[in-house]
């Protein structure tokens, strides 16, 4: 299992249905409304929901060396959810605090002694990521170089440059990918992707733009809706056999590339927080939806970017 990315207003391992928001998606005609996060290798985010058919909010990670990774998740008016934990999430854009309570730096600054960086870190033994401390620089890793961290995932104690994290790792912290993090002015000036922030505001990360019709990310990766009008690329935290269509998820990234975490009552017969739905294509129709569920459209109607007019996602009209 990777770790879980949270992003601010949704999260990458995405809660759908009233916790996180990154991942799910927007609502629209068809009104599924989810939150979600994404549970990949960083933590939960917290998140509001978009009206478009699903609520949009997962947060990839960046992709290297021959993946790529989308932003353009769902437009449409976010609002104020609750997380698990009972505080009220908000979009990323709005919520973009430098880091978790218990913070010592931030990231996007760099405010560290010579020699050291400021990276995201667990606040505790077996939690993702969530605040902000400063480490010592162990290497000269920058975007999509491999990388690997000391002690674990979630230490920060990686062989990544200043002004980088690894992520993208395997439960021990080995084999991921050097990715940059955001600058004061919310820009990715070394990778030209986008900025989505995630896990209470420790991870202002630069993940690249993909397409969820056509999972366009590397390996191991999916194409998950991120905050605003953004699908990113981050890896899959399921399993053989799980994370398939009608399976229970809490993250976005619980559900298999080409699916999302949407609200229960968006998937028939779901009993879970929240389940994985196919998305679709809205000129083709429902094919690839489940009974009683709609190709509802991703954005409302005008408010697509160019070149995701089409993007649409499985669930029970409303």
């Amino acid at each position: 299992m990777t770790g879980i990315l949270r992003m601010r207003g949704f999260s990458l391992g995405v809660v759908c249905v009233g916790a996180l928001v990154v991942g799910c998606g927007g609502k629209s005609d068809a009104s599924a409304t989810a939150t979600a996060g994404m549970e990949s290798e960083s933590g939960t985010t917290d998140g509001g929901s978009t009206s478009t058919g699903s609520t949009s909010n997962a947060t990839s990670e960046t992709t290297t060396n021959g993946g790529s990774m989308s932003a353009t998740g769902t437009s449409s008016t976010t609002s104020a959810a609750t997380t698990d934990d009972g505080t009220t999430g908000c979009s990323f854009l709005n919520c973009n605090d430098g880091g978790g309570g218990g913070s010592q730096c931030d990231p996007m600054v760099q405010d560290c002694p010579d020699g050291e960086k400021c990276t995201a870190v667990s606040p505790m033994v077996g939690e993702p990521w969530g605040i902000n401390e400063c480490v010592p620089v162990n290497g000269a890793g920058v975007v999509g170089d491999p990388c690997d961290i000391e002690g674990g995932k979630y230490t920060g104690l990686d062989d990544c440059a200043l002004g980088y994290i690894c992520l993208l790792t395997d439960d021990e912290g080995m084999g991921g990918t050097c990715v940059e993090f955001c600058d004061a002015n919310m820009n990715c000036p070394n990778s030209g992707a986008m900025c989505v922030v995630y896990n209470d505001g420790s991870l202002p990360i630069c993940l690249a733009n993909c397409d969820p019709l056509l999972q366009d990310c590397a390996a191991d990766q999916g194409c998950y809706p991120s905050g605003g009008d953004t699908f990113v690329c981050f890896k899959t935290s399921v399993d053989i056999g799980e994370g398939g269509v009608g399976d229970g998820c809490n993250y976005t990234n619980q559900c298999q590339p080409g699916l999302m975490c949407l609200s229960p009552d968006s998937v028939p017969d779901c009993l879970e927080n929240g389940c994985c739905s196919p998305f679709c294509s809205v000129m083709e129709g429902n094919a690839n939806c489940l009974d009683g569920q709609e190709c509802v459209a991703y954005f409302e109607m005008g408010q697509a970017p160019p070149g995701y007019e089409d993007v649409g996602v499985c669930a029970i009209p409303m």
